[in-house]
């Protein structure tokens, strides 16, 4: 491996004269910096980033974690996330949780082992006790589609409520009173707050919904898919069915077409995200559009910004959602 000592030998200089060099410092002559530059790539230098950032007690990296990184609403969010970090010069060392909370607590220390600077969480737990293990460490963090109930923490989240109530609206307006909710974990945030909003919407209309057509599941096809059988398998089936996300009804689409249940002839199906999925032609769903690309650009921004002195105020940032409509929803046959 070269090193400092074999640039300095080979440009005839001194380590410390390399060194500044390599830094940028105003002590040496640009037409030395540029000759000792030069020399480093010719004999393939590579700068041990890690001991750098420690001796200046920064590692100009960021850690992000993740529930489940095959969900296409979280990829995007790790998009945003890695496209304002490299555009300030920071890496990003991705985690994938699955869910699990002790994974969570394992990466997240694993996190602060390799000294990153900050942490960007898009789990979806409602509450776990390594948000205190981060309040404690004094780690920089910032939360993604979730908040805390017990640590004051900054986030980027979607208004669930007012997405909720948009699609209870938008059922409503076309007609529908037979209307199911396929929601995610009661443990998870999102989930919990979309079917409860929803739910009371429709309650304020009059409307009773079976609690055999309230059903939580995870974030997945596959799950709405499960749940949306059991919906739809009864003599009395819903017209309309709101999913509390992309996935979910995408798994609710499955079901119908299996059924042979016409959508959105015989039945209406709405989700929540806007994945790219669900423009396609074949799906067109209709959906409530959250800008998750834009959620993960916003909580990496407002991190470096805190990491470099710019900030001081905690984030708080509620995003507003958007129906879309397409080709998923129509009246009541």
């Amino acid at each position: 491996m070269v090193t400092i000592k074999d640039i300095a030998k080979a440009a005839g200089v001194s380590p410390s004269t390399v060194s500044r060099a390599l830094n940028d410092s105003p002590l040496i002559k640009a037409s030395t910096k540029e000759r000792i530059k030069r020399l480093a790539v010719e004999l393939g230098y590579q700068r041990n980033e890690l001991a750098r950032g420690l001796v200046k007690g920064r590692t100009r990296a960021l850690g992000l974690m993740v529930s489940d990184i095959t969900n296409p609403f979280l990829a995007e969010i790790a998009r945003g996330v890695e496209e304002e970090a490299h555009s300030r010069g920071y890496g990003v060392i991705l985690c994938n949780t699955g869910d699990d909370p002790r994974r969570e607590l394992e990466y997240g220390r694993l996190l602060r082992r390799k000294r990153v600077d900050g942490q960007i969480i898009a789990s979806a737990a409602l509450e776990d006790p390594f948000l205190l293990e981060l309040v404690d460490s004094k780690t920089r963090f910032v939360l993604v589609s979730r908040r805390s109930l017990t640590v004051d923490a900054p986030f980027v989240v979607v208004d669930d409520e007012e997405g909720a109530r948009l699609a209870a609206e938008h059922l409503l307006s076309l007609g529908h009173r037979r209307i199911a909710c396929i929601s995610g974990p009661e443990s998870v945030e999102p989930g919990k707050v979309r079917a409860e909003v929803f739910l009371k919407v429709l309650r304020e209309r009059g409307i009773k919904t079976p609690r055999t057509w309230v059903k939580h599941t995870e974030f997945t096809w596959e799950a709405g898919q499960r749940a949306a059988e059991e919906v739809l398998s009864r003599r009395r089936r819903p017209t309309a069915i709101f999913a509390a996300n992309d996935l979910i009804a995408l798994g609710v689409l499955v079901a119908a077409h299996r059924r042979g249940i016409g959508v959105p002839g015989e039945l209406s199906v709405v989700g929540f995200d806007d994945i790219a999925y669900s423009s396609l032609p074949l799906i067109e769903l209709t959906t409530v559009a959250q800008p998750a690309r834009e959620m993960g650009r916003l909580a990496a921004e407002w991190l470096i910004d805190i990491l470099d002195g710019k900030r001081r105020r905690k984030l708080r940032k509620k995003v507003k959602p958007k129906l879309v409509v397409r080709k998923t929803t129509a009246p009541p046959p």
